[in-house]
């Protein structure tokens, strides 16, 4: 398993916010196909208008998992697709999360396993999370 530290995971916040500013768009169009589909769902619409929908909300899905699962494969735990994410981390021995939201400039809180974004406590000393092998 593969652990962050809180440096280590501030050096990927520009990488991570160019692609959540790629990919939020994204992420909103497909939010909007799938209300339209459920708006016509009944109405009598012609197939064709439906099934041009779901094409467009199938690629945009696809293109949003393309952009995001690098991140998967660094460790970076991607929670929610409009940007927000989890680092595991060590802290006192015991693992926890660093948690970051888009828009925000750097890892600043964190979390245990289970507590989830409502749980999130700001970092207090960076040096409480032990750095991973790259930091």
């Amino acid at each position: 398993m593969r652990y962050f530290g809180v440096e280590e995971a501030n050096r990927l916040i520009p990488l991570l916010t160019h692609t959540f500013s790629v990919v939020r768009p994204r992420v909103e169009r497909v939010h909007a196909i799938v209300r339209e589909l459920e708006a016509l769902q009944g109405t009598g619409t012609e197939p064709e208008r439906m099934t041009s929908l779901r094409e467009e909300r199938d690629v945009l899905i696809e293109q949003i998992h393309t952009e995001l699962e690098h991140f998967q494969e660094l460790g970076v735990e991607v929670k929610a697709a409009d940007g927000l994410v989890d680092f595991r981390a060590l802290k006192a021995g015991r693992p926890v999360l660093l948690c970051w939201r888009y828009g925000e400039p750097e890892v600043a809180h964190w979390h245990e396993l289970e507590g989830g974004f409502a749980g999130r406590q700001p970092i207090v000393h960076a040096h409480d999370f032990a750095p991973s092998y790259l930091s």
